[in-house]
């Protein structure tokens, strides 16, 4: 199985896509990552390439989920729930949508209490991409950017 991570240019409130995952009812979700950052760890998205995806356990919450890897210089890049970038330190985050969200502290400008856009009924569509990964322990990820690569 090929997933293909399409993203779409940098925000200020972080890097936003579309993860088509080619199940037996194709499934299309909403993907928010940290900003381009020279793919420092926990800091940024992921460089744009293939790599494969392996079922693990995300240690932290205790379910399963994927892990991104083949990442140059980096590990434990998940797919798991969540809405903002105060949320990632460098994985993947998956929602049904874009949405705006409040926030009690943006990581970036220190402001508290504010709205952000982010991906939005991240819980539901984490149920969905790990019902269309059912059977599946591993797969390939293609990243690409749309236009206006960083």
């Amino acid at each position: 199985m090929e997933l293909l991570l399409t993203r779409t240019p940098p925000t200020v409130d972080g890097t936003f896509g579309e993860l088509l995952v080619p199940a037996a009812r194709p499934l299309v979700l909403k993907t928010l990552e940290e900003d381009w950052k020279d793919n420092q760890r926990s800091e940024s998205c992921i460089p744009v390439a293939l790599y494969v995806l392996r079922r693990t356990i995300y240690r932290k919450h205790n379910y399963e989920t994927f892990e991104v890897t083949g990442v140059p210089n980096r590990r434990r890049i998940l797919i798991h729930p969540g809405n903002t970038e105060e949320d990632t330190r460098g994985c993947i985050l998956v929602g049904l949508r874009q949405g705006v969200v409040r926030v009690p502290l943006n990581e970036d400008t220190g402001e508290a209490n504010i709205e952000k856009h982010g991906v939005v009924e991240s819980q539901e569509a984490f149920r969905r991409f790990m019902r269309a990964m059912i059977g599946v322990d591993e797969a390939r990820l293609e990243i690409v950017w749309t236009e206006g690569a960083p």
